[in-house]
């Protein structure tokens, strides 16, 4: 059946994507290699729009196929679930092997190497989209799903499954931000039954404990459980949200609570959990329960998640890893039926289900009565100190927020872990206020003018770095080191400045010379951060890099208190000794080989 399989998805791809791809590049290119080329691309097309559920112009406009792609075929970024979809593929015309080993390491590489900024590698069709790819390596609420496409029927080789174990474990050593996917023969042609758009999705919905409403439109409700979450993933993927006013949004600090509810407490999801809103265009109870309310089955046309999104996709996500988690865990459910509704019925549900605002963390922080004190301190000094969550407040020169003035305290602080915390995810430095980190950085020996000097620094230094960062002579790399170490640094500048000093209310702060202080000491830490980068950690992705406790620790303490030119000399001179003893080591498996041929 490989052939009949590889023929129907040739013909799906093709019936697509014949007339969107570019093929400009290929005019020396015979028809065979044209032909060739053209299945690839459109492969790599089809397989983004599959896990993406984006639009086939948009798809044929990623392909980046062709000469020094350095291994990757297709690149978008989804802006509505920030989201940067890296694609190999490979057209295999018998159906049958998968890719071969040193093909996937080619990927692995480029995808390093855009990661690192390394533009300089590959062609012209992923530098045209160098500004959005470094947009969303800059954005730290960015995830990477890698996906591998190929018409073989079998499984990767134990060699290249391991290559993308490593690449996963490096890359999510501290937080989930790269997935991967693999596409083989068998989920193509699975896909093709699903339908990319246009066909609605009919599906049976068990519910437990399910009750019903009548009036004045028909809806069941009840509790469902995570498998059959996790079948509608699975099988639909973000098109069940096409309708839905958010798609997945990634790791937001909402989905961080689900995914430790689903580890640690899966029998309580159903007490935590806000649930899912779907409306059908039809429900019908089908026999299976008979009249007993303990469990139903029903059977919904073309539905759509208009609320939950998150819950499910996170739910899906989990499950792939470990589906036997989801039989204990059950999930809030309404179904609403659009049969006898008004014709925007489905939108007044989808709008006003999606207008409730989530209460977060740093809403709680106002409830603090030491951000209070801070903020009446300054007040009488003239400066604003806005602790609201609200998208109108702007911050000039005499006003700043909270993100700020979290953002200098950690930094200020100069304690790693918390700089760090600070990179993954700032909402966490606000989860108890009770509790460290909280209380560390806003506590009764934090004075407002502390508060505002701590600010106007972070302001300073953030500039200095905004203008390394655009140096037309750094490398990707170096401009990467500037983005994404940018908190790091600070901490190595405050720890220059002696902030402590901005406690002494006497301390002439304003007439100090602090903005030559600050662009010089911004500029030798970036170089000796890069430097020890370099020795210590050349092959780190840097937008991980500095979300990794462990290493930001040890390169703090290198920056701070080893001697650059002597560690230096050390680290070269253990690669050189590692250099002989692996070419004293093969030089002695040769000589064996050539002294007994039959065991080679």
């Amino acid at each position: 059946m490989s052939i009949l399989h590889v023929n129907q998805i040739k013909t799906h791809i093709l019936k697509i994507f014949r007339d969107l791809i570019d093929q400009s590049d290929l005019t020396t290119a015979t028809k065979e290699e044209r032909e060739n080329h053209l299945l690839t691309r459109a492969l790599a097309a089809y397989s983004l729009q599959y896990i993406a559920q984006i639009d086939s112009e948009s798809v044929a406009n990623s392909v980046t196929d062709g000469a020094n792609d350095n291994g990757i075929d297709a690149v978008y970024f989804d802006e509505r679930d920030k989201t940067l979809y890296l694609v190999q593929s490979k057209w295999i015309h018998n159906g049958s092997g998968q890719p071969d080993n040193g093909e996937v390491k080619k990927f692995i590489s480029g995808i390093k190497d855009l990661l690192n900024n390394r533009f300089e590698r590959f062609n012209i069709k992923i530098n045209q989209k160098k500004d959005t790819i470094i947009k969303a390596l800059n954005d730290p609420l960015s995830k990477c799903v890698i996906i591998l496409a190929y018409t073989g029927n079998n499984p990767l080789s134990e060699k290249s499954k391991q290559d993308f174990t490593d690449l996963l474990d490096e890359m999510n050593d501290t937080s989930e931000v790269l997935t991967l996917k693999i596409l083989n023969q068998q989920a193509l042609h699975t896909s093709l039954t699903i339908g990319l758009s246009g066909e609605p999705i009919i599906v049976d919905i068990g519910i437990r404990s399910w009750g019903r409403v009548d009036n004045p439109h028909i809806a069941y409700y009840g509790q469902v459980d995570g498998t059959q979450i996790l079948g509608l993933w699975n099988s639909y993927r973000t098109k069940l949200f096409t309708k839905n006013l958010r798609s997945v949004l990634g790791d937001t600090e909402v989905n961080t609570e689900i995914r430790e509810t689903l580890d640690r407490q899966p029998d309580h999801f159903w007490y935590y959990n806000n649930g899912v809103t779907i409306v059908a265009k039809k429900i019908t109870k089908t026999m299976a329960g008979g009249v007993s309310s303990d469990y139903g089955t029903f059977h919904c046309e073309d539905i759509h998640v208009v609320n939950g999104a998150q819950t499910v996709s996170t739910i899906g996500k989990h499950g792939e890893k470990v589906a036997d988690s989801l039989t204990t865990v059950y999930v809030p459910v309404r179904i609403i039926s659009l049969e006898k509704g008004e014709d925007n019925f489905g939108e007044i549900i989808t709008k006003t289900n999606n207008r409730q605002n989530k209460i977060e963390n740093r809403d709680f922080v106002t409830l603090d009565p030491e951000q209070t004190r801070i903020q009446n301190e300054l007040k009488i000094d003239g400066i604003e100190y806005n602790l609201m969550r609200t998208e109108s407040f702007i911050p000039n020169e005499i006003s700043f927020d909270l993100i700020e003035s979290t953002t200098a305290l950690a930094c200020a602080s100069k304690k790693i872990p918390i700089v760090v915390q600070l990179k993954r995810e700032i909402g966490k430095l606000w989860d108890d206020i009770s509790k460290t980190p909280y209380i560390e950085l806003f506590n009764p020996s934090i004075s407002g003018m502390y508060v505002w000097r701590c600010v106007k620094a972070q302001r300073k230094i953030d500039k200095s770095l905004e203008r390394l960062s655009k140096d037309a002579t750094f490398s990707g790399r170096d401009q990467g080191i500037a983005i994404h170490g940018n908190r790091f640094i600070a901490a190595l500048v405050y720890n220059q400045l002696q902030s402590e000093k901005f406690f002494d209310l006497s301390f002439d702060y304003d007439n100090a010379t602090i903005d030559e202080l600050i662009e010089a000491e911004t500029k030798k830490y970036f170089q000796l951060l890069k430097d020890f980068i370099e020795l210590d950690y050349e092959n780190a992705v840097i937008p991980t890099l500095f979300k990794n406790r462990t290493k930001c620790i040890d390169l703090f303490n290198s920056c701070l208190h080893v001697n650059l030119e002597t560690h230096k000399s050390n680290v070269l001179e253990k690669r050189r000794r590692e250099k002989e003893e692996m070419e004293a080591l093969l030089a002695k498996i040769e000589a064996a080989a050539d002294a007994d041929p039959e065991n080679e």
